[in-house]
């Protein structure tokens, strides 16, 4: 019997390798996967990282990603370990398609057969699922490469759920690590075949009539399922407010783009179209037929299929509002078509049934075979549809022009820069996220904004080469790009083409209607001149500044700034003093004018600040600046109300023993302490003499300092520099902020912070030579070991008890 029964599995699986060969002969040709606009090359991409081993952040694409940080890794091991195999990246990526087909159908059988199917109906449907119309839509050319994995799996997952309510603690542990298998492929897939799991509870609770051995192994398989899925799931939930997940069911173009249509589910209307073949409606049609017999489960077929059709219209079906609620607004409109097909090989599987097993029974010598020529006729209708399919599939040719441009960026032997593909998302898909692999050189590009941690930047960036080219050469300057590749087919390329050549690009290369400019202006390090003014500043610098009313509110990012102004300021809490030494101890620019503030008469920086009233001349001298062109410094007629300042600090302008404009060097930094109300004078008395020399004195620091730099190495989460700077700097490193980047300058640690405007790091380095490096240290890297541990543990327990239970 068992011989018998594994003739048969085996003849199964035979079938099954045979079919997916024979679905996929077009596909597994020479070229690369078939793109179609979808999203194949961005899979593919990670599937040849791999291939060079993991890393929790690369270079490659958007300036610094955190690598499969928020997209399950499984589907991509998968392809990678088959790609080492094979020595190729898109063989990686066909066999790992190919053996999914199988183990789709394998999948299916293991499930149907648990629900209790004979055999040959539940080959027939598993073939049929596996081998559904739509399946290959997401394969191509949707090109979802670890959905396509993650389809195959699901019956795991509810295989899974079954094993929890039907077994033992040993199916309990099995159940654990399906359910993890599917959670490490496509986690919104998992979200949305719970609704199959919450029609099925019906069913399941007459096959178990007590509840407390399916919590029991609830917990069990829960577990599990947590410790071997924990070295994604875990930082995945703790991070997930680092990436950019948008509420994609509540942006009105998005969700209507997301949604399909009922006659595009019901008919095949191109290559795109959401069509779920023959295999619906006699997956309906068999639920129908076997009401009677099979009621609870033929309900949970019919009332599955019928709601995620109506969760797949979304904005073109009755109830728009179901896609918006919490949970049910994770997956885009169109996903829940996945389930739809599912739940139709299981009405299949019924309808089988009732011809195999039941029909006969009634004319058993007449309708025998005809009840399996019938059975064998459905099948080859469900799969009918496969024609539909065939063209999508067939690989394609990397465009010789692109690949042209892509050499000659390939070929520039520096480092420290990157390339920038505007408009190509649009005209070449997801290619651009592929080219990394082809030029060995990282890409402001890439393929999942959701986890690109400078995605507003990045995203506005897109717009500002159009629009905003103030912006433009900031952020391109910031992001180091060198490298612009442009598309002539793209409508606004000549407009870009005009404001790229404004900005100091200039075109050096082209091919075909791709077009390849460059610039100097790039740089991996580049220092800000930023100005902080707290209170106000009446004279024009000629820059922009940051303005703010309460020293406090900026008490923890001063090193951001190259020159701190406090004019008429105030302060919530004086210790904040205490920042404002440390800024200055490390190499700042303080300027401080006293008057109008809480420190009219305090000592700061052993400098004692005292009112006074002037009238007329005021008796200053100088062996600096030329005082007799000083305005007369009254006010209304009356006389002028001040500060000046004694105390250890030196005199540029005195007024008999007080000092009106001093400077005191502190530590690495300075303070300039400026009495008399001097830029207000200035205003007042429409001195340019007067209002000539303080921006005279602030002009040094107003500019960038100087620095140059040296790249040792950039590697995926390392970057080691040696720079030489003439002041101590706030500079903007070009990588994208995330956090667990660690600075150190000559080995000491030193803080990182974000830049609010590109969301790239920003460091406060000292003046002089010194070696900057930064790692990324990654806490999360030992939960690997607590999953593979856990892992194997499981495996091991289940294979002992196995032997055990033989022996």
């Amino acid at each position: 019997m068992r011989l018998e029964s594994a003739r048969k599995e085996a003849l199964f699986f035979l079938i099954a390798i045979f079919m997916a060969f024979l679905t996929l002969k077009g596909f597994l040709g020479s070229g690369y996967p078939p793109s179609w606009g979808g999203d194949a090359y961005g899979h593919l991409f990670k599937i040849w990282k791999l291939m060079g081993g993991y890393h929790p952040w690369i270079e490659d694409w958007y300036g610094g990603y955190p690598f499969l940080r928020f997209y399950p890794p499984l589907a991509y091991y998968l392809g990678a370990l088959l790609g080492v195999l094979t020595h190729s990246a898109t063989w990686g990526y066909k066999l790992s398609a190919l053996l999914s087909l199988i183990i789709g159908a394998l999948s299916m059988r293991f499930l149907l057969r648990e629900l209790g199917f004979s055999d040959l109906p539940s080959y027939l449907a598993s073939l049929a699922y596996a081998f559904a119309p739509y399946h290959l839509r997401i394969l191509s050319p949707e090109g979802n490469f670890p959905r396509f994995v993650a389809i195959n799996l699901a019956p795991l997952l509810v295989l899974g759920f079954i094993y929890i309510f039907r077994g033992d603690r040993r199916k309990a542990l099995t159940a654990g690590v399906l359910i993890s298998l599917v959670l490490l492929t496509h986690h919104t897939l998992a979200v949305s075949f719970g609704l199959v799991l919450l029609f099925l509870l019906p069913y399941l609770r007459e096959t178990k009539r007590e509840w407390r051995t399916p919590i029991q192994n609830l917990f069990i398989a829960g577990i599990v399922a947590f410790l071997i899925s924990a070295f994604w799931v875990l930082p995945f939930i703790l991070e997930k407010g680092n990436a950019h997940f948008l509420k994609e069911n509540a942006i009105d173009y998005l969700f209507k783009f997301q949604s399909a249509r009922l006659g595009e589910i019901l008919l095949p209307t191109g290559p795109w179209s959401f069509y779920q073949g023959a295999l619906m409606y006699l997956g309906i049609f068999g639920a129908l037929m076997t009401i009677k017999r099979k009621k609870t489960l033929s309900i949970a077929v019919l009332a599955g299929v019928f709601t995620s059709l109506l969760l797949s219209l979304g904005y073109y079906g009755p109830t728009p509002w179901l896609n918006r609620l919490p949970i049910l607004d994770l997956i885009p409109p169109y996903r829940w078509l996945g389930t739809v097909e599912f739940l139709a090989a299981i009405g299949f599987a019924m309808l089988l049934e009732f011809v195999l097993n039941y029909a006969p029974k009634i004319h058993p010598d007449k309708f025998r075979k005809v009840a399996l020529i019938i059975s064998l006729v459905l099948l080859l209708l469900s799969l009918s549809d496969l024609r539909f399919r065939v063209d999508s599939l067939n690989p394609e040719e990397f465009p010789g022009n692109y690949m042209g441009v892509l050499n000659y960026i390939g070929n520039d032997n520096g480092t420290g820069w990157r390339y920038y593909q505007w408009g190509l998302g649009i005209t070449q898909g997801s290619r651009v996220a592929f080219t990394p692999a082809l030029t060995k050189k990282p890409a402001l590009d890439g393929w999942y904004r959701q986890g690109d941690p400078a995605y507003p930047g990045h995203s506005y960036l897109n717009y500002a080469v159009l629009n905003d080219l103030n912006f433009a050469r900031k952020a391109l300057r910031a992001y180091s790009v060198k490298y612009i590749l442009l598309d002539s087919s793209f409508k606004d390329t000549p407009r870009v083409e005009e404001n790229l050549k404004s900005i100091g690009f200039r075109e050096i290369y082209s091919v075909g209607n791709f077009k390849l400019y460059s610039w100097d202006n790039h740089s991996l390090l580049t220092p800000e001149a930023g100005v902080l003014v707290v209170g106000n500043w009446p004279l024009d610098t000629g820059v922009e500044y940051e303005r703010g009313k309460f020293v406090d509110d900026h008490a923890d990012s001063l090193g951001r700034y190259s020159l701190v102004i406090l004019n008429n300021y105030v302060y919530r809490d004086p210790l904040v003093w205490r920042k404002l030494e440390d800024y200055v101890r490390d190499g700042g620019i303080l300027v401080v004018n006293t008057f109008g503030s809480p420190d009219a008469e305090a000592t700061r920086f052993g400098v004692r600040s005292t009112i006074v009233k002037v009238f007329g001349k005021a008796n200053l001298s100088s062996g600096v600046y030329n005082v007799s062109r000083f305005s007369n410094f009254t006010y209304e007629g009356k006389p002028w109300t001040a500060t000046a300042y004694t105390g250890n600090l030196t005199p540029l302008i005195r007024m008999g023993n007080l000092t009106v404009l001093g400077v005191k060097e502190y530590g690495k930094g300075r303070i300039y302490f400026v009495g008399l109300n001097l830029p207000y004078h200035a205003v007042y008395s429409r001195n340019d003499y007067e209002a000539r020399l303080l921006n005279e004195i602030l002009s040094r620091y107003i500019a960038p300092p100087k620095i140059e730099y040296r790249i040792v190495e950039v590697s995926d989460g390392e970057i080691v520099m040696k720079y030489t700077a003439d002041r101590s700097t706030a500079v903007i490193l070009s990588e994208n902020y995330y956090p667990h980047w660690r600075a150190y300058v000559d080995g000491k640690g030193i803080k990182i912070s974000r830049n609010e405007q590109f969301g790239l790091i920003e460091l406060q380095l000292p003046a002089g030579e010194h070696e900057v490096e930064l790692k990324f240290e990654d806490p999360y890297s030992p939960l690997g070991y607590l999953s593979l541990i856990s892992l194997v543990a499981v495996l091991g327990f289940l294979a002992w008890d196995r032997v055990r239970r033989k022996g």
